[in-house]
């Protein structure tokens, strides 16, 4: 078990190609790591680095406080996970695992030992029946079980995984996703993962390291800090699934209350969010207004704050739709409504073409800047067009209680 640090780590290739831009990260003793992102954002490429499969091009590396720039992967104390198994197909399961353990020389490993270690892992990972079969006899998610078992059994005191479940079906992904928790509890040792898969992100993590195209790091966070505070619109909309509803209209100031103009209403922002709004004393401006599908809710009587919108796509998920709305001025949304609560007559009217009234409330919203695409209700750090920072972003506390009468009824703009 270990700390790593990466330093104003880069990496540039031949021609000028920048794969990670000045990558910042400290990363504690026994905490699991998650690289999220979409493919060509240098989430492996920084992985590769820091098992020393790829020469860094600027920056410094630390593994328990050691620089391991210089060193060689096998040197480096770190055991590894690819994303396609890499298993011996003329060596049994056994030996496979068992493989770089037979590679030691210093200290020589006995067999008794190594025996008990293969088994150990094995048993762990439940696939103590098929030690004697060849990697050809086994399913997707076995091999990658097998793989997991050879970086298991080696002294390592940090645990790299690429893309490990990528190859496999959803059913198997979902089954290896929870044996990698139960995996992470019983060695207990610090972990990076890297995925494209948000999902995997959200549920593996300790922290997440959200990356974009070009190598930039987004935002480092937890995975509810991510999901309820995203820096960034990028982040906002990478994070969740369904994505973040996104809007372009305006942040309206009157005094010490905040309104926004979607879809041609004006509605009011209230709660929390109005607080920091005016902590931030932030002004008038043009915005992205984003409100999660899960967020928006299904209003049975048009009252209120509330809008309608023609169904256009209803995705049955089973325990809930995703619906694909648009609204009156042509703007498109997706609402995830829970089927639980429906009667027999509201879902017989979840169709192409019917009419139904939605709603949000304030604390549902996040707003990004139009000009710069951050969320200004947080300290944004996290620069495409600059050099990134690795510090979490930290939502401000509001200096004072904002009180504000709620409103019963929209008002429509003139």
């Amino acid at each position: 078990m270990a700390q790593v640090k990466l330093t104003n780590v880069k990496k540039v290739y031949q021609g000028g190609t920048v794969a990670v831009q000045n990558f910042n990260l400290d990363i504690a003793d026994k905490e699991f790591i998650v690289f999220v992102g979409p493919s060509g954002c240098g989430k492996s490429t920084t992985l590769r680095m820091v098992a020393g499969l790829e020469d860094i091009s600027g920056g410094t590396i630390e593994i328990d406080g050691e620089v391991v720039n210089d060193l060689q992967p096998k040197d480096r104390h770190i055991s590894m996970v690819f994303q396609n198994y890499a298993l011996y197909p003329h060596l049994t399961v056994f030996e496979n695992i068992a493989f770089p353990l037979r590679l030691q020389k210093n200290p020589k490993m006995s067999q008794d030992e190594i025996y008990e270690r293969v088994t150990s892992a094995a048993q762990v990972l439940g696939i103590t029946q098929y030690l004697t079969r060849k990697p050809k006899a086994l399913s997707g998610g076995q091999r990658q079980r097998v793989a997991i078992g050879r970086a298991m059994v080696k002294d390592c005191k940090v645990f790299l995984m690429d893309e490990p479940l990528s190859n496999l079906d959803t059913k198997l992904r979902n089954q290896m996703r929870a044996e990698i928790i139960l995996l992470r509890k019983r060695i207990n040792t610090t972990f990076i993962y890297v995925t494209h898969d948000q999902t995997e992100a959200m549920t593996l993590g300790d922290r997440i390291v959200c990356m974009k195209e070009g190598g930039y790091v987004m935002q480092i966070g937890t995975p509810s800090e991510l999901f309820d505070w995203p820096a960034s619109k990028f982040v906002a909309e990478f994070v969740g699934a369904p994505m973040m509803n996104m809007v372009k209209c305006d942040l309206i100031k009157e005094g010490k209350k905040y309104f926004v103009n979607p879809f041609g209403y004006k509605l009011p922002v209230d709660g929390e969010k109005l607080a920091l709004l005016n902590s931030r004393n932030v002004e008038a401006q043009p915005i992205y207004l984003g409100v999660r599908p899960e967020h928006v809710t299904l209003v049975r009587e048009k009252k209120g704050a509330s809008f309608p919108v023609t169904i256009e796509v209803n995705e049955m998920m089973g325990s809930e739709y995703h619906l694909h709305v648009v609204t009156e001025d042509g703007t498109k949304l997706i609402v995830r409504i829970p089927t639980i609560n429906l009667s027999e007559e509201e879902r017989t009217k979840m169709v192409s073409g019917e009419v139904i009234n939605i709603a949000f409330e304030g604390k549902a919203m996040h707003f990004f800047s139009q000009a710069t695409e951050y969320n200004l209700l947080i300290d944004n750090q996290y620069l495409a067009d600059k050099e990134p920072l690795n510090n979490s972003p930290v939502k401000e506390e509001a200096e004072e209680e904002i009180h504000q009468e709620e409103s019963s009824e929209e008002v429509k703009e003139e």
